[in-house]
């Protein structure tokens, strides 16, 4: 019995590795064209922040190695990002075995709407949240004798986490619908479960935001809330289908 648990340990974990792997290649083979195109996907990436400049500010690196490194930051972050769907198919790929027939019916489902939300997401703090964030950090802070030279690599950092993140945070009613489907979770346990939600969203929002101002804290904590309510409605939602 001990053997055939440590076999089944084992090839988990090769199948594990293997996704690993596929991942990782996939993800050197999409920076080769990433990096080469660095110039545009670097204007791209900083177009946030930039509309938010004052006159005569630019962005800047005070190191002789940041700039390759800054570029090589917004390369890996294009390439990781072209990579998600992959991501998310090994994810499913992984669990998948683990299901009832039925339940591996929405394999495309997931995979597809997975990768929508991550997407999505990614699009909507770009657009919207990041500016807005840049914005009021750039400027509700600068005056006539204080002027805004921001950092390629700090502003670079921040942007790659509240984007990353911000993705992450769309797939939430997805995983909810998951676990809900398959009974593990339930639209009243997560109710009973609020409070405990909104302190660990705070924590979480504290540590994903780079900076200690409460302004951009909460444009974490807000949607990590709001999605954490979507999750209670579509978890009631999937227990009347079931």
């Amino acid at each position: 019995m001990d053997n055939e648990e440590k076999l089944t340990f084992l090839e988990h974990f090769g199948i594990l590795r293997k996704s690993l792997i596929k991942i990782v290649l996939l993800m050197i083979v999409l920076f080769i064209p990433a990096f080469y195109f660095r110039d545009l996907i670097m204007e791209l990436a900083l177009i946030p922040i930039t509309d938010s400049l004052p006159e005569n500010s630019k962005i800047i690196f005070t190191r002789p190695i940041e700039g390759l490194s800054s570029n090589i930051r917004v390369s890996f972050l294009a390439s990781f990002i072209c990579t998600f769907p992959l991501i998310i198919y090994e994810i499913w790929s992984f669990i998948k075995p683990g299901l009832y027939e039925n339940e591996q019916k929405i394999s495309a489902l997931v995979i597809i709407i997975g990768t929508i939300l991550f997407f999505i997401g990614a699009f909507c703090c770009y657009k919207f949240v990041a500016p807005v964030t840049f914005n009021v950090l750039i400027n509700e802070y600068s005056s006539e004798s204080i002027t805004a030279l921001p950092n390629v690599s700090d502003t670079l950092g921040f942007l790659s986490s509240i984007i990353l993140s911000f993705g992450i945070i769309f797939e939430y009613p997805l995983i909810i619908y998951i676990l809900s489907k398959f009974g593990v979770t339930s639209s009243s346990f997560l109710s009973s479960k609020r409070k405990y939600a909104i302190l660990i969203s705070t924590l979480i929002s504290a540590i994903l935001t780079p900076t200690t101002d409460i302004f951009s804290m909460l444009f974490m904590l807000v949607p990590l809330v709001v999605f954490y309510e979507i999750g209670i409605i579509v978890s009631y939602l999937t227990y009347k289908e079931r």
